[in-house]
């Protein structure tokens, strides 16, 4: 991919079976390649650097768990959900586009069940988990996505909007075709979802006929269960029923999830917002206090907060800063907030614990693995959408305005007249994409997607060439070179991270990472870097303190959380 497609646009009518159908028949090819990618996400993602006999092993024993909870949840699945997932994947297989529909059926769950694997490893440390994969399993656990909803004394317009950033490993595949896609059930509310096209999955960010915006946020609590009910068909049911926030609160409480998420919910309506925590049985409820809201990934409801598990410090950083980040914006604006104002939230590039450097990755809002990202005002049917690649959260958007009625069909932008949908492009809302971003991109498809260290470490050394200051880039540069065995470019990548670096957490990952790298080639230089770690304080540093000590393996690159193990 060089440029995403421009924004596809859809409206789907009748029964969930009919509409499962026409979504089908209309976005075959892109289907059948987005269920390909899902179907062998959990072993890519949990075992996709092990190599031999073990690596074999482990993507198979990965692939036999996941296989057997995803066909769980799906005997799960509410009839007419089902019914709409099967005529979808029965229209691609039509198409010629699909090789089995069982494992079209089985990606569908995917999410749930890959979410529900890390837990079980977090809980319990069983079966295939207990060595090799364990590790993997714990640091898949990446915390992503940000939403801030704003409204009444905080906005322009007084109108409730709704800004979020959706955090994805999907780099090169979600990003590559927006779309948003409009149903009108037989029965029920309409609604409509902003995806990637080809995904029959109205979860991402959903809007309905009630003025009910939804985006759920991955958590992960040890509390998940085996059956219960997919976060897809969770946010289908709020979608099509509620009305209110008190309706979404009582139709989570009544479905109960399988898996662990927050569910962040404005309405226009009602002038407020709150988040759904859910981990298995248990849901709570976090309101809003003033006029906005905003939810990264951590449990903020007190009894959720005790299952609830990090695999390093840098997860807990990752998602806290963002949300703190979120949260100073808002406070410290000097107008009343706008779309675009909440648009470039989104593609803030400061940690706020050292707010003068900008980064290309760590714990920022505007994500290298950033595949969607909109800001929608429910009141007006109107929503401002990243189209390009990722982070989509820069370079060109599109300004779309939808009608809940109007013919079914499919339109792309500049071409959808009299389909109820209207759509033009915008190159001046966002932060164009500086080059470095670019190949930060190319890494992190390389990468996340195929684990080709290769071509994401000479990515990332375009970037580095191009914003040589910025430590976020060094000290990933210097993982990959280790990945690779090139200890001294490595070391050269420490020294230049370490004379910007001034963030305690970040500046003791490279110190080390520097004195791991020097072992055997700087045995000095090694322990003066240790003895400086051993000196340095400030949040997580304590582990990585503890980890100091002979090293001698390959490290695993966390692109997405800018952590490696």
């Amino acid at each position: 991919m060089t440029q995403p497609k421009p924004l596809w646009m859809a409206r789907l009518v009748g029964t969930q079976a009919e509409m499962g159908a026409q979504h089908g028949r209309l976005a075959a090819r892109e289907a059948a390649a987005l269920l390909a990618f899902y179907k062998t996400m959990p072993e890519r993602t949990l075992a996709g650097d092990m190599r031999g006999i073990a690596g074999l092993a482990g993507r198979t024993a990965v692939r036999g768990l996941a296989t057997a909870w995803q066909a769980r949840l799906l005997r799960d699945r509410p009839a007419d959900f089902a019914e709409r997932s099967r005529a979808f994947v029965d229209a691609v297989a039509a198409a010629g586009e699909l090789g089995s529909k069982r494992d079209g059926l089985l990606a569908l769950a995917t999410m749930d069940s890959m979410q529900n694997c890390v837990s079980l490893v977090a809980r319990a440390r069983l079966g295939p988990f207990t060595h090799a994969i364990a590790g993997r399993a714990a640091a898949a656990a990446v915390p992503a996505c940000s939403t801030v909803i704003a409204w009444g004394d905080a906005t322009e317009s007084g109108e409730l909007l709704f800004a979020r950033n959706f955090d994805f490993p999907g780099v090169g595949v979600w990003d590559a075709a927006p779309a948003f896609v409009v149903c009108k059930p037989d029965h029920g509310q309409s609604y409509g979802f902003f995806a990637t096209r080809g995904a029959d999955t109205p979860v991402v960010t959903v809007v309905n006929e009630a003025g009910l915006v939804l985006a759920p946020h991955t958590r992960w609590h040890r509390d998940v269960t085996f059956g219960g009910t997919m976060i897809v068909d969770l946010v289908h049911s709020i979608a099509r029923r509620a009305e209110t926030l008190d309706d979404a609160v009582r139709i989570a409480r009544e479905l109960k999830a399988s898996s662990s998420w927050g569910i962040a919910i404005g309405s226009a309506r009602e002038k407020s917002a709150l988040v759904l925590e859910l981990a298995g049985p248990h849901v709570d409820v976090v309101r809003a206090h003033g006029s906005y809201l905003v939810c990264a990934n951590r449990y903020r409801s007190p009894s959720l907060q005790a299952g609830e598990f990090a695999a390093s410090a840098a997860w807990s950083i990752h998602s806290d800063r963002r949300e703190q980040r979120l949260r100073g914006l808002v406070e410290a604006r000097t107008a009343p907030l706008t779309a675009r104002t909440l648009a470039g939230f989104l593609g803030d590039r400061r940690d706020v614990a050292a707010p003068q450097l900008s980064r290309h990755l760590g714990a920022i809002v505007a994500q290298s693995a950033n595949v969607h990202c909109a800001v929608i005002a429910p009141a007006s049917r109107s929503a401002w959408v990243g189209v390009d690649r990722a982070p989509c959260c820069e370079g060109t958007w599109a300004e779309l305005r939808w009608s809940w009625a109007g013919p079914a069909g499919a339109w792309h932008l500049g071409e959808s007249a009299g389909s109820g949908f209207d759509a033009t492009t915008r190159d001046d809302f966002a932060a164009p994409h500086d080059a470095a971003t670019l190949h930060v991109h190319d890494a992190a498809r390389a990468y996340e997607g195929a684990h080709d260290v290769a071509a994401a470490r000479i990515a990332i050394e375009r970037a580095v060439a191009i914003a040589p200051e910025d430590p976020s880039l060094r000290i990933t540069a210097a993982w990959l070179a280790l990945e690779e065995g090139a200890a001294d470019r490595a070391i050269a990548h420490v020294h230049a991270g370490l004379a910007a670096e001034t963030e305690a957490y970040r500046r003791g990952q490279l110190l080390l990472w520097g004195s791991r790298a020097a072992q055997r080639l700087d045995p000095a230089l090694a322990r003066r870097w240790s003895d400086e770690l051993s000196r340095l304080s400030g949040d997580g540093v304590d582990e990585l303190k503890a980890a100091r000590g002979p090293w001698r393996r390959r490290p695993h690159v966390n692109l997405m959380m800018s952590d490696a193990y």
